[in-house]
């Protein structure tokens, strides 16, 4: 596949949480992953014992961009169009069509998500629909819902269905 799933993630902390996000890249094969603010060193020992631990050798690199504006400004300057994930978005992740121009999905933190002022910096803002008592989604379960929906429209329009 010539075209490549982008994901940034903004202050990633948890080594389990980047070891999952590991796990979906490598399953997909076609990340780009990409680092802001105050995150984890990607090769820590907890990360990359985990990650080990699951027959994963060929771990993906994270190219990381500085704070978050920085990161905005970088990612920008490539022609890449940033697509914010947040809880109370109107427009719905299935209904968005990540292929229209060069897409990175962007994350927030575990605790706050993308907060407004973020979001106002990020070209589009989605959601993942979600019903009942649940109020948001972690990381480990978001990434891969997204990396895979973005995936799912890449084979698509391989095999001329889009």
């Amino acid at each position: 596949m010539e075209r490549r799933i982008g994901m940034l993630f903004d202050c990633l902390r948890a080594p389990y949480d980047v070891a999952h996000i590991i796990q979906v890249a490598s399953a997909l094969g076609n990340c780009d992953l990409y680092l802001s603010g105050n995150s984890i060193d990607t090769n820590h020992r907890k990360i990359i014992t985990k990650v080990r631990s699951w027959g994963i050798e060929n771990i993906p690199e994270f190219q990381v961009l500085g704070e978050f504006e920085e990161a905005v400004y970088r990612l920008h300057n490539l022609g890449k169009y940033l697509i914010g994930t947040a809880v109370d978005a109107k427009k719905n992740l299935y209904k968005t069509n990540l292929l229209e121009r060069d897409s990175v999905i962007v994350f927030g933190t575990e605790t706050s998500g993308l907060t407004k002022r973020k979001q106002s910096l990020l070209d589009e803002i989605v959601s993942i629909p979600i019903e009942g008592n649940c109020k948001f989604l972690t990381l480990p379960t978001i990434v891969p819902i997204t990396a895979f929906e973005y995936y799912r429209q890449l084979l698509e329009e391989e095999s001329g269905n889009s």
